[in-house]
């Protein structure tokens, strides 16, 4: 099993994931024709998709679907709010399904409107979704806990948003229960998950404003360095960029450093 993040960010969400069965997106929020070009630069194709699975109904995470289902004629799955009105194939919380060589469970997060994460496995490799959610809680990190690869959510630093142009109304929206996680509360998660076999860490829906892909990767992967999780791999996510391939549940390697003798040029030594 492998992924890559097509585009993660308010304007526009998709993930491709595939099996040696076939590939499916996790979301389509971009119009199909951006998607088919995302899906270009990891050397696939619209005709690689075999399904979509919607993990809540905002525009960014929806918009290309229906002209999916039009010119490829993908299935749509969703749990109960998030798909409806797509004529998804209803799919209960917490209820395993198969699709495309994987099988796949939602279950809910606390965000603004119905949202879920996602946990997908080949029987052998895991990985788990959750990229819309104002909190990380027990039962969100039970859910997740055990995959090989997670792509969570690290929206904003919390001394951005509060020093940044958005009104106070958003501010407080953003940094609630119901909105999207900081870099901290991503870090503290992915301390809660480090222990139980997690290997990556894709960081998404970084906000433009108000976080980066340094800050974010810096905080997380600070936080687990320190706490002795420093070979965890942490790469962030963002719009329009596809992520490379992350092959899901390759081990953790301990850097090796080789010293050797520099014969020429004014350094002694060099390390490989």
């Amino acid at each position: 099993m492998r992924l890559s993040v097509l585009s993660s960010g308010s304007s526009g969400n998709a993930t491709y994931i595939e099996s040696v069965e076939g590939g499916l997106l996790v979301d389509a929020g971009l119009p199909c024709r951006r998607i088919e070009s995302l899906l270009a630069h990891i050397g696939r194709s619209l005709d690689d998709i075999g399904a979509v699975l919607v993990t809540h109904g905002h525009a960014d995470h929806t918009s290309g679907v229906r002209s999916l289902v039009r010119e490829r004629g993908v299935e749509v799955f969703a749990a109960p709010g998030a798909g409806e009105r797509l004529g998804a194939t209803r799919v209960p919380p917490e209820e395993a399904f198969e699709v495309c060589g994987l099988s796949a469970t939602f279950f809910e997060v606390p965000h603004d409107s119905l949202t879920y994460g996602l946990r997908l496995s080949d029987g052998e490799r895991d990985v788990a979704m959750a990229t819309d959610l104002g909190e990380a809680g027990p039962e969100v990190l039970r859910r997740m806990r055990g995959a090989d690869t997670v792509v969570l959510e690290a929206n904003h630093d919390p001394v951005w948003l509060r020093g940044g142009p958005y009104s106070a109304r958003l501010k407080r929206r953003i940094s609630s229960r119901d909105g999207h996680l900081s870099n901290r509360q991503a870090a503290e998660a992915a301390l809660a998950l480090a222990p139980h076999g997690l290997k990556d860490l894709v960081l998404a829906h970084l906000s433009k404003t108000n976080n980066s892909p340094a800050r974010a990767c810096g905080t997380v992967h600070k936080a687990l360095r320190e706490a002795g999780h420093g070979t965890i791999r942490v790469r962030a996510a963002i719009a329009g960029h596809p992520t490379p391939w992350v092959e899901v549940g390759t081990p953790l390697e301990i850097p090796e450093y080789l010293y050797r003798y520099a014969v020429e040029g004014r350094q002694l030594f060099e390390i490989e």
